[in-house]
């Protein structure tokens, strides 16, 4: 699978800065890292390494979501995930 030039650490940044809380589910295996904002919009990843590189599923997905929900249009996102680096 392909993976991004962005960790997910920088992910993780960006996404806080845009509203999002985070916390981490251990109940049901596989642990599932999940993403809430208060616009309804919620993102779901494995709990990978900060410094392991975003899958480019996951990336599209955010960017999705984030565009769905008017949080950021991709131009924006991408800027605040190089800022982040």
């Amino acid at each position: 699978m392909k993976r991004t030039e962005f960790t997910y650490g920088q992910l993780d940044k960006v996404l806080r800065s845009l509203g999002f809380s985070s916390h981490l589910l251990e109940k049901d295996p596989p642990p599932t890292r999940v993403y809430k904002h208060d616009s309804g919009a919620l993102l779901m990843f494995p709990p990978f390494p900060e410094g392991d590189k975003v899958y480019g599923y996951h990336m599209v997905m955010t960017q999705v979501t984030l565009d769905n929900f008017g949080i950021a249009d991709p131009t924006v996102f991408a800027e605040k995930l190089r800022k982040a680096g």
